[in-house]
């Protein structure tokens, strides 16, 4: 069984999009600084859904803003398509393939089911989501 644990917001400025994201997320919190995601070519905030966004995104936890900080997935997915939503992580009882890499919900392994022009799709392993 699969689950939406997380969506990603392709930005070209994570302050300004925080600010405008600030109210999707549950009471009392921010976005906070999270690992980078080798796999989209991002540097990353992170902050906790808010229960609106949480019914209505599919039950997302997690809001995390990309911008890109190379010429990878990401800055070729904002060239073509601008800012929005570019990336799903989902949480997969599939075992762990020899492909993983650090992401801002942990350890990221790309779906490669999906269009290679994004949006993307990303699959977490049970456990791997740091608090």
């Amino acid at each position: 069984m699969n689950r939406v644990v997380g969506r990603g917001w392709a930005t070209v400025e994570l302050e300004r999009a925080a600010s405008e994201l600030a109210g999707s997320l549950a009471p009392d919190t921010l976005f906070e600084a999270a690992p980078r995601s080798a796999i989209l070519g991002a540097r990353c905030l992170r902050g906790r859904a808010g229960h609106d966004f949480e019914e209505n995104d599919g039950g997302a936890d997690w809001i995390v803003l990309l911008e890109p900080d190379t010429e990878g997935r990401l800055a070729a997915f904002l060239a073509r398509s601008g800012e929005g939503w570019a990336a799903t992580w989902t949480m997969t009882t599939s075992p762990k393939g020899t492909n993983g890499a650090p992401g801002p919900l942990g350890e990221e392994r790309l779906d490669h089911t999906r269009r290679a022009a994004g949006p993307y799709r990303l699959l977490l392993s049970a456990a791997t989501i740091e608090p």
